[in-house]
């Protein structure tokens, strides 16, 4: 058995220098927020939780993530949110043939109204209705133009949609997080949405809560929910940001009744 161990070790150690790779335990956090998604709906971790049938993929681009999670996720109900007129336009050419799937041309947010929305690039890859982030400024070399667009609480499209719980919540609103989780506020605190994932891009800041962590993990904390794990795309070799995702489940009741003596 020592011997077998030891020439799995050299195998690894070979892939990883030829290809960039390693092995790694298939019960490792952190690795794959699918697969993460995956093993605590199936042991049973969350309360309502028993599949990952109904999700919203809010900021979805032209549907890149939203293939993902239909190749990899038993859905009933995909629902995309994407503001931008020209990439909604992309993102429901890409996923029109899908019965499971509905696209929507507007974003989530905290308010029910319309808001100027910042292109950086001309590729609209990223854009942000936030003034400013720990990294995108209106200033920045990258911006290019902007537009108006319509916003909408996710409570309320919840209620106009009929829907009464969300198996998981993808954010992904450069820099806008806090405020479409705002907006989801009867959901959250009635403990309808079993997991939330969502982008940020540093622990805090002095200058602005946009893309940062902290208040995203109070407001969370505060309704029940806690930190499972983190997962990073990137980190800027210089300036202390990176992008990051952090997934937050809601915590079983014995854990809330515990918090909510201790304060």
């Amino acid at each position: 058995m020592p011997k077998l161990k030891q020439m799995v070790e050299r195998f690894g150690h070979q892939l990883k220098k030829r290809t960039g790779y390693r092995l790694s335990k298939q019960s490792r956090w952190g690795v794959d927020w699918i697969d993460d998604c995956l093993r605590i709906a199936r042991e049973g971790w969350t309360p309502n939780l028993a599949a990952l049938n109904t999700v919203f993929d809010v900021g979805s681009n032209t549907g890149q993530t939203a293939q993902k999670l239909l190749q990899r996720l038993p859905i009933k109900r995909l629902c995309c949110f994407e503001p931008v007129k020209s990439t909604y336009e992309r993102l429901n050419a890409n996923l029109a043939s899908r019965s499971d799937v509905e696209c929507f041309p507007f974003g989530l947010s905290d308010v029910d109204d319309r808001a100027p929305i910042r292109i950086f690039s001309s590729s609209s890859l990223l854009a942000s209705t936030c003034d400013s982030s720990p990294i995108l400024t209106a200033d920045s070399r990258l911006f290019d133009h902007a537009e108006t667009i319509q916003l909408r609480t996710l409570d309320s499209v919840c209620v106009e949609l009929g829907i009464d719980g969300i198996d998981l919540l993808k954010i992904d609103t450069e820099g806008a997080d806090l405020r479409t989780i705002r907006g989801a506020d009867r959901m959250l605190t009635e403990h309808r949405i079993p997991l939330v994932l969502f982008e940020f891009y540093c622990a805090s800041s002095r200058e602005t809560t946009n893309g940062t962590l902290q208040p995203v993990d109070q407001y969370l904390a505060d309704r029940g929910y806690r930190l499972v794990s983190f997962y990073t795309d990137f980190v800027h070799s210089e300036q202390p940001v990176g992008v990051y995702n952090a997934l937050y489940m809601l915590a079983p009741p014995n854990h809330q009744v515990a918090r909510t003596q201790a304060a």
